[in-house]
């Protein structure tokens, strides 16, 4: 009978001759085929613990058959092949009374087992259960998107950004991923493991083999990325463990990369070389296993934390070694909480945590993998597979702000800060755990060793007067004593005293101790309260706006404490200028900004005893534009482009959309369009621009100051692809919420190649909109997302510029001038040229310099005002040139005809 040779671990491979491993390779490897739910010609058996053994153990672990008299006598009837004693996991007394017998008849497992249960020494003899990785893959990248969530929505639901506002994690801490292999080369891997091993064939390489599909070999490398990916640096994803590190351990031997045959043998190999918490996104139902729970156990018993996938059959049948005692069991959840249509469920789940589904809404996780897909080395997959690595990497997070914690108080924060789900899981109560997990709240209620610290309203008061004081202390304490010098009552226990009241004028000390479980902190802030009858003002300031736009003004007021009759503001940096008649010297002015960026603030207010200042660092962030002003996003922001979008698209910062540089403007459209109003080839602009509101997104700036400033013009670097027709992606620009041309006319852009347009420099004619501020809309409206049907609905923006175009040429703007009204217009202007002294040609150029219209006019004719009528043009922007006959002196003014 052939089947998949789930033994060959190192030790047969030491002592099988080449030709029989090219046979065994070439042979058929489908499945396996006796029982699927354990490994072929395998069995454990363990001595009973008072029994004294002295049998001689080889480096590699292997034991000679006649070592044990038992197993000797078994060795010619049953075709055994070879002993181990796999396990020596610290010294574990059960782990070093057990061993593993390989043998070839794999038909007679139940003989063979009788016979060892002969023994009276042996406390059980089992067979050894088949453990594989749980993940359904995505065949297509359908369902990619939740509505306008980006492509770390599994993040978001566990609320991981602000997580990381407490801590990124400790490089210190080493989540292992074991795993069927871990590309270590990955370059969102690369630098964030820390050791690697390959556990069936004894090397330090935790790489898959060069053989079969690279997609079935992704399985550990995605996990590993959920985990632990490097975040914040500009490529890939981002991963919940952040700044943890990684230990890479391959579990698969070569022939199956979905049988995990050495899991157990790579969980000891991560506990024996300093893994704080082990992954498993595999498993079996194959029952239940006396050697891998004691395993298991002993690994625990080492302060390890150790997490399993629940399985993905949608039953609640008992799944191994996430079923064990002593391993935290992960169902999976989708983007709206909902138990996945895949995940197991009962009484031995602890936890839920995103994994995807089968259904729409969010399909999977995009992570790491050793495949080049659509998106590089980055694909999705869903199950409780993806679903565990998360909650691993936040156990990482959990240990980076105390390592000392105990695997059981790791579980219970997990658990008791997890969001419950079961109102909208009503099926499955009690069988899906604690809930799914919240990192924020994980994080939050850490326990670690105290820092104290506190804060008072006000730490000037006057005689007779009581404050209240809050306890704002790290490492969430658990007994608090405060000692009030000066103050009445002078000492409290509890965490937030109130009413302390300071009778006599000083200056006085205030103590606070906080201890936890893990320890005590002291903080004494020496003349921290101020007792007087004479105080300076206490400085109140109120900001109407902390991010305001460059067109608009904000109110500031101040509300300082003890009465102040005179106040000073000033800003850093001093391009302000203050409004309706207010100024530095106001109690409450009112100030307009001249330029974008963040300002500091300070301020003074006098009272009859004196002066008080304060400052305000980076207090306020004012948006918008001068020109000239340049847009490259070189560093992954949009900086005053505010992008927006909707529950059918997408606008992003990425680095698909460069040209020629790191990172531009990416909107794109939905994995599941269902609503486009159209088709691929007929969609008009009306169904693009009003119908499809819920596929359109934007890039948006909310002011340009162009006081002053004759001419201007909007350029950008543009490209569109299309999926299944060019109608299926639209771009257009707005000024003030007006739809307005390039310099050729174009008012709604769509790409025209097969495959994907060429990168094209556009310019837009402000100059309409000059001399006051007005505010601009870079707009997209794309059916599919991106690489969903070959190269998807895309509009990339790259490169924006905002530029004083203003001409000078022979121009003497003293002497003429020309006037052209209404502007924009539908192409019936009227011009006034004056004064012109003598002939005078007038000419109607294109953006491209074509002359597209000629009139001669004479110096009697400048006092008459022209109308011309060119709504023949198309729309677009053009300049009107008068250039009188004899002095060469040329006007320019520029119009746009929509």
């Amino acid at each position: 009978m052939k089947t998949k040779n789930y033994f060959l671990e190192g030790t047969l491979l030491k002592v099988v001759s080449a030709w029989i491993v090219v046979l065994i390779l070439a042979g058929s490897l489908s499945a396996q085929t006796f029982n699927s739910d354990y490994q072929d010609g395998l069995i454990y058996f363990k001595y009973k613990d008072d029994i004294v053994i002295n049998i001689p153990v080889d480096e590699d672990k292997s034991v000679d058959l006649d070592a044990i008299p038992f197993i000797s006598a078994l060795k010619n009837n049953f075709s055994l092949k070879s002993l181990q004693r796999p396990f020596d996991l610290n010294n574990d007394t059960k782990l070093l009374h057990t061993f593993r017998l390989e043998f070839d008849d794999f038909s007679k497992i139940d003989q063979i087992i009788n016979r060892i249960l002969e023994n009276p020494e042996v406390e059980y003899a089992e067979r050894v259960p088949m453990d594989r990785i749980y993940y359904q893959p995505n065949d297509t990248l359908y369902n990619l998107n939740n509505g306008s969530s980006n492509w770390n929505w599994h993040l978001d639901r566990i609320k991981a950004d602000s997580a990381w506002n407490i801590t990124k994690g400790s490089p210190s801490i080493k989540v292992a991923i074991v795993d069927n292999a871990i590309w270590a080369l990955h370059p969102d891997l690369a630098n964030k493991i820390v050791l690697q091993r390959d556990v069936v064939y004894n090397t330090n390489s935790s790489n898959p083999p060069n053989t079969g599909d690279p997609y079935t070999w992704s399985h550990g490398t995605h996990c590993a990325g959920l985990t632990a990916a490097s975040s914040d640096n500009s490529i890939g994803v981002a991963s919940i463990g952040f700044n943890v590190s990684i230990i890479a351990v391959k579990a698969a031997n070569n022939n199956n990369p979905e049988g995990i045959t050495g899991g157990y043998t790579g969980i000891q190999w991560a506990a024996n070389n300093g893994a704080d918490v082990i992954s498993m996104s595999w498993g079996s139902v194959g029952g239940y296993s006396t050697t891998n729970q004691n395993i298991i156990n002993a690994i625990h018993n080492m302060g390890i934390v150790l997490i399993a996938a629940a399985g993905n059959d949608n039953v609640s049948s008992l799944h191994y070694p996430s079923a064990y005692a002593n391993v935290i069991s992960i169902a999976s959840t989708n983007g709206n909480d909902v138990k996945s249509d895949f995940s197991n469920y009962g009484s031995t789940i602890d936890l839920c945590s995103p994994g995807g589904s089968n259904t729409s809404g969010p399909s999977g996780l995009l992570s790491t993998t050793f495949s080049t897909a659509t998106y590089g080395n980055y694909d999705v997959m869903e199950g409780t597979s993806m679903a565990t690595p998360v909650v691993s990497g936040l156990a990482g997070l959990i240990l980076s702000l105390n390592p000392a914690l105990t695997p059981l108080e790791v579980e219970n924060i997990m658990k008791t800060t997890s969001d419950d789900i079961y109102a909208i899981n009503p099926t499955y109560t009690g069988q899906l755990g604690a809930g799914r997990i919240n990192a924020y709240k994980a994080v939050s209620n850490t326990p670690y060793p105290p820092t104290a610290h506190f804060s008072t309203p006000v730490t000037t008061i006057l005689p007779n007067t009581s404050i209240n004081f809050k306890d704002i202390s790290s490492g969430i304490p658990s007994q608090w004593e405060w000692t009030f010098e000066g103050g009445t009552t002078s000492t409290s226990s509890v965490k937030n005293p109130t009413g302390i009241t300071y009778l006599s004028p000083g200056i006085f000390d205030v103590t606070l101790t906080v201890t936890n479980a893990f320890g005590t902190n002291t903080l004494v802030l020496p003349d921290y309260i101020t007792v007087t009858s004479t105080p300076t003002p206490y400085i109140y300031i109120a900001i109407s706006d902390t991010v305001p736009c460059i067109t608009n003004s904000i109110s500031l007021s101040d509300t300082s404490l003890y009465n102040p009759d005179a106040w000073e503001w000033w800003f850093d940096p001093a391009t302000v200028s203050f409004q309706n008649g207010t100024s530095p010297a106001s109690q409450n002015p009112e100030v307009k900004f001249l330029a974008p960026g963040t300002y500091s603030l300070g301020h003074r207010a006098w009272n009859a005893n004196g002066m008080s200042s304060a400052n305000f660092e980076n207090l306020i962030h004012v948006s918008g534009a001068v020109p000239d002003y340049n847009l490259t996003m070189e560093d992954g922001t949009s900086e005053y482009f505010v992008l927006w979008d909707t529950i059918k698209s997408i606008a992003t910062v990425d680095a698909r959309a460069a040209f020629e540089s790191n990172f531009g403007i990416h909107m794109q459209g939905n994995s599941s369009p269902a609503g486009w109003k159209g088709a691929p080839s007929t969609t008009t602009a009306a169904q693009a621009w009003t119908g499809n509101r819920s596929f359109q997104s934007e890039a948006h700036i909310c002011g340009v100051e162009a006081s002053g400033i004759p001419y201007l013009v909007l350029s950008l670097d543009m490209k569109q692809t299309y999926s299944q027709g060019v109608r299926n992606s639209w771009f257009r620009v707005l000024v003030n919420g007006i739809q307005i041309p390039d310099d050729h006319g174009v008012m709604d852009f769509n790409p025209t190649t097969a495959a994907e347009d060429p990168w094209k420099r556009l310019y837009f004619d402000l100059s309409a909109y000059t001399g006051s501020a007005f505010d601009i809309t870079l707009q997209g409206c794309c059916r599919f997302s991106d690489k969903t049907s070959g190269e998807g609905d895309n509009v990339f923006i790259d490169n924006i510029s905002i530029t004083n175009t203003t001409i000078t040429g022979n121009k003497n703007a003293d002497e003429t001038s020309v006037t052209v009204f209404p502007n924009p217009s539908i192409g019936i202007i009227k011009v006034s040229a004056s004064p012109i002294v003598e002939n005078a040609v007038l000419k109607v150029i294109s953006m491209i310099g074509n002359t597209v219209f000629t009139k001669s006019i004479s110096a009697r004719d400048s006092k008459i005002i022209q109308n011309l009528d060119l709504s023949f043009l198309a729309p677009g922007v053009y300049s009107l040139s008068v250039t009188e006959t004899g002095s060469n002196k040329q006007i320019n003014k520029r119009f746009v005809i929509r």
